[in-house]
């Protein structure tokens, strides 16, 4: 009679086992969220002499960051509109263009969820640019943003949705 017990016992201890290791593989969707913006703020920056082959290859992989009909506001200058996923990596790679090297970081993010597919994110953006400006050479440039961006959950996977920019006033 030990048999039965003993068989329970190892589908217990699977189930556990099962549902232990689910629970840390899966990410939690702030933490998924929280690395997607990491993702972004990597994919966007750029080292002094980097390969353009290098962003043609992270092209496909920013594709499928942005919702069709990504919208940028507020205080975007000339990057304000609404994007195709495909129309926001060549506006991203027209603007990589522009510089030698761009390190882009975000900081503070505090992030809320009004449903359980939609995640909006608060947080500064801080980019470092250098690029060569006709006739005045090399330039260094610096911004930093306040941004709100909204993602949506789409087929499983977080995909931002819109970006709101705001000037951070100086000291």
């Amino acid at each position: 009679s030990a048999g039965p017990v003993r068989h329970r016992n190892v589908i217990i201890v699977l189930v556990l086992l099962a549902g232990a290791a689910w629970w840390l593989l899966h990410e939690d969707p702030e933490t998924e969220v929280r690395n997607a913006h990491q993702e972004l703020a990597r994919l966007l920056s750029k080292t002094e002499g980097e390969a353009s082959s290098n962003m043609i290859l992270n092209a496909r992989v920013l594709q499928s960051m942005f919702a069709e009909g990504c919208e940028v506001t507020g205080d975007a200058e000339m990057l304000a509109g609404r994007y195709t996923p495909e129309e926001m990596v060549s506006t991203i790679i027209q603007v990589q263009g522009m510089f030698l090297s761009l390190d882009l970081t975000f900081h503070d993010l505090v992030i809320e969820f009004p449903a359980a597919d939609d995640a909006i994110t608060g947080f500064t953006a801080v980019l470092v640019g250098r690029s060569l400006m006709e006739g005045e050479g090399e330039v260094e440039a610096g911004e930093t943003r306040a941004v709100i961006s909204r993602m949506r959950k789409v087929d499983g996977t977080w995909v931002f949705a819109e970006f709101e920019l705001a000037k951070v006033p100086e000291n």
